[in-house]
């Protein structure tokens, strides 16, 4: 089975552990390689096909545009995503950017990401196609909506993992959110998309 393959530039550990936390929720089996600069990045993309490269245009080494050519210029073929403190809006009108697949801002976290990827990447797992486009659950999350499925109120379910009902309450106004339900009723549905009973 062909594992999907990622490397991640940029200079800021933190932002390369969210990005690979973001990316192996969406693909468990995912390959990810990273390079806090472009001298670490130029030795990981020789011989090695990526399915998208995520990159950072301020590099202790390289900055703006010509960061993003560099990269083009060594493996012309790869699709890049560029991630950015900068102004996206702005960064995505430029010439010189034309051929990254997206700009995006570093703010707009992992669901954009992972969407901008989905075109990219057609990964198969043992039970079939994996859509990266859909957010993961977390463990928190996939506590709280297996009680919810089950009918218990908000305060009950906080007592039963020892966090309180306002705790609930958040976490699954953001799971409504990401995954557009509507009602609690939704809930049982959405944990059959997940394989969770």
């Amino acid at each position: 089975m062909e594992q999907a393959r990622f490397l991640i530039v940029d200079d800021h550990p933190l932002v390369r552990m969210g990005l690979r936390t973001a990316l192996q929720a969406a693909i468990s089996s995912a390959l990810i390689a990273e390079a806090s600069s472009l001298g670490e990045a130029f030795p990981l993309l020789v011989g090695c096909s990526y399915d998208a490269v995520l990159l950072d245009l301020t590099l202790p080494d390289s900055c703006g545009a010509e960061t993003y050519q560099a990269i083009q210029k060594q493996c012309p073929e790869t699709p890049v995503v560029i991630i950015t403190g900068e102004n996206p809006r702005e960064l995505s009108q430029s010439p010189q950017l034309a051929g990254a697949v997206a700009v995006l801002s570093k703010a707009s976290g992992p669901d954009a990401i992972l969407t901008a990827l989905a075109t990219l990447v057609g990964h198969k797992s043992d039970e079939g196609q994996v859509d990266i486009t859909r957010p993961a659950l977390t463990s928190r999350e996939r506590d709280i909506l297996i009680l919810c499925a089950r009918g218990l109120q908000n305060k009950v379910i906080g007592r039963s993992l020892g966090i309180s009902e306002n705790t609930v309450r958040a976490h699954l106004a953001s799971v409504f959110k990401r995954f557009g339900l509507s009602h609690r009723g939704e809930v049982k549905g959405l944990l059959e998309q997940f394989r969770i009973c």
